[in-house]
């Protein structure tokens, strides 16, 4: 009997800590790039990734996505390649990282922090494509950078025109 309700408060303590988790999906991958045009016709050569939006003039990075056309790309929803220039980076932000859609960013920062990650700086809201977006940046165990995004209501990803 012991050994069920043992059983039981365990189960229900797992239950307790996925709940407490916000849903969470891979949303894109930043690539640094020496030259970001041309690290961007690598992976579309490569790998079929479509270009689908650019940032800066001169340009200091290309959103790409994958699908059989630009227009395919850019009405998907598989996760982005951010390549950014290495010099328009800033410190750790230079380096590549995975960046998270979570639902609630609260619940996943805290629930990463119980996990061992570190904050860097604080949360921030900027507009992305018109819409505005919730991010933290985190630092795992062994010190990567981890991105994560709460977008707005409803969005699944982020608007490109």
């Amino acid at each position: 009997m012991r050994r069920t309700i043992t059983a039981a408060l365990g189960i229900t303590a797992a239950t307790w800590v996925m709940v407490a988790q916000a849903d969470v999906t891979v949303l894109a991958v930043r690539l640094g790039a020496n030259d970001v045009v041309a690290l961007a016709k690598f992976y579309d050569a490569a790998f079929g990734l479509k270009e689908i939006d650019r940032v800066g003039e001169p340009t200091t990075e290309i959103i790409m996505r994958y699908g059989a056309t630009v227009a395919a790309a850019k009405a998907g929803s598989s996760p982005e390649f951010l390549i950014m220039n290495r010099e328009a980076g800033a410190g750790k932000d230079a380096m590549a990282h995975a960046i998270f859609h979570v639902s609630d960013l609260a619940a996943t920062v805290a629930a990463a922090k119980a996990a061992g990650a570190k904050m860097e700086g604080e949360v921030v809201t900027v507009p992305i494509g018109g819409m505005p977006v919730k991010i933290a940046t985190m630092t795992d165990p062994d010190d990567n950078v981890l991105e994560l995004m709460e977008l707005a209501k409803g969005a699944t990803h982020l608007p490109h025109p």
